[in-house]
Order: structure tokens, then C-alpha cells, then sequence
């Protein structure tokens, strides 16, 4: 990363004074929604109880598997309706005296600190857009959806208008997530840093390729010698062994005309 590219992703305190300070403003969940689940709650251990009275009316006593399965109908129904009772304080929270972003999500509180937190829109699943382009969702109403990402992990987290309280809520909460993420850059620093790594990787890459070509072109150039030398040897033996017929040859005809002449 260059100097300037350093000094843009830099956090500057005109730009911190642009978000609240020492407050923290909780976005409760869509009272529709608590409604909804407290009702399915209630009825569900409602019918999980009277299975097992009717079982002990009848004069039957449950195995120990259907205890279990009693259990935890119950146990999951007690939590659910627990649950609602959280997320009407607050289902995503921007806290500006810990610089975090709270969500309650699947009974868990997750936290994103602001310096890895990314908002960005989000959209709907396929099945619900299929259904909003079709003549059956020709009235319903309009949601609009909100990624919440910890830029750093590679899960995400997304609510919507139809989570939370009101359409002003989460009109507010756009607004305050989408800043946070243009103050602090999280996304931008992200994505620089895996350029910085991908160009390092290129080039080592790079690197590694001359390597590759400085030893191909030592290796080839070490058989050429060998083959020349072997060339070379070659040609030396067969003169000698020229010289050596030659040799025999004169000896030869010397013995010849040593017998003619006797």
C-alpha cells in the first residue's frame, strides 16, 4: 500500500466528530414479531403439557425417550419466549461508548467493533423475490434489508424493516451503520490489504518464476558443455584409434617388406 492510499484510509478526528459520543441508541424488534413468537410459544408448551398429562391420566407413564422429547419442546419454548422479552429492548444496537455494533441473533449477543464493521444494503432471498414480482405480492409491503458484517470473518448478518419497530428505526439505523463504515473504512483497509498480499503473491510468483529460468537456462547450458565435452572425447578417441590402425598398418607393411626382401 503507497503512502497516499495509507493517509486516505487514516481516521481523522473531523470525521469521528461526526458520530455520537458516550451513547448508545438500542433499535428494538418489530412488536408484531414478539407478538407472533410469544403466541407460537405459549401454544406449543401448552400442547407439550397436556400430552404428558394425558399420558399420566391414561394411567401411562413416558419412557425415558419421550421425556427427552418433552424436555426439550418444553426447554426451546421457554427460551424463544425469554428471547422475546431481549430483543424488545433491543434487536441491533450501535453503542458509541464501546465503538461496537450489538446484534441478538439466534439467542446469541454478537459484537462487531466499529473498525471491522462494514453496512451495506442487502437483499432478499429468491423465494421472496420471486414472490414480490409476482401478482400475489402485488400489495405487499415494501422491506427493505440491511447487511451488518464483521468484514474480517466470513459470516454476515442481515435484519430488515420488517424486524425491527418502526420504518424510522431502521431508516436511522441504515443511516448510523452506513457512517460508522465511511468513518472508520473497514471495508476499504480490508481490501487493501488483500491487495498488498496479492500483489506479494505475484510477486514471489514472479520471483520464483526467474529462479525457475535461471536454473533452466544453468541446467541447459551445463548439458551443452557435457555434450560437447562428450563430443570431444569422442572425436579424440576416434582419432587415436585412427592412429593406431595407421600404426599397425605401417607395422604391418614393415614386416612385409622385411619378408620380401629376405
Amino acid at each position: 500500500m503507497s503512502e497516499v492510499e495509507e493517509k486516505n484510509l487514516e481516521i481523522s478526528q473531523e470525521e469521528l466528530d461526526k458520530l455520537p459520543k458516550d451513547t448508545v441508541h438500542c433499535f428494538p424488534a418489530s412488536k408484531k414479531q414478539i407478538l407472533k413468537r410469544r403466541i407460537i410459544t405459549l401454544i406449543v408448551a401448552a400442547i407439550d403439557a397436556g400430552l404428558v398429562g394425558y399420558l399420566f391420566a391414561g394411567g401411562e407413564s413416558p419412557d425415558a425417550l419421550l421425556w427427552c422429547v418433552f424436555g426439550a419442546i418444553m426447554l426451546i419454548c421457554v427460551v424463544v419466549f425469554i428471547h422475546t422479552f431481549v430483543i424488545a429492548k433491543y434487536r441491533v444496537a450501535m453503542d458509541y461508548q464501546k465503538n461496537e455494533v450489538a446484534l441478538r441473533y439466534m439467542f446469541n449477543k454478537i459484537t462487531i467493533p466499529f473498525d471491522s464493521f462494514d453496512a451495506r444494503d442487502g437483499a432478499a432471498d429468491r423465494a421472496t423475490q420471486l414472490l414480490q414480482n409476482s401478482t400475489l405480492g402485488a400489495n405487499m409491503e415494501k422491506v427493505d434489508y440491511l447487511i451488518l458484517d464483521n468484514v474480517y470473518e466470513e459470516v454476515c448478518y442481515q435484519t430488515s424493516s420488517k424486524d425491527l419497530a418502526t420504518r424510522e428505526d431502521f431508516d436511522l439505523l441504515a443511516k448510523e451503520a452506513k457512517l460508522v463504515s465511511s468513518v472508520y473504512k473497514a471495508k476499504e483497509k480490508y481490501d487493501a490489504l488483500n491487495t498488498d498480499e496479492d500483489d506479494s503473491s505475484k510477486k514471489d510468483d514472479s520471483k520464483d518464476d526467474s529462479v525457475d529460468l535461471v536454473k533452466a537456462a544453468l541446467k541447459e547450458e551445463k548439458q551443452e558443455k557435457a555434450e560437447k565435452a562428450a563430443e570431444e572425447a569422442a572425436e579424440a578417441l576416434n582419432d587415436a584409434a585412427e592412429e593406431a590402425v595407421e600404426d599397425v598398418k605401417e607395422a604391418v607393411s614393415a614386416e612385409e617388406d622385411g619378408a620380401k626382401e629376405e
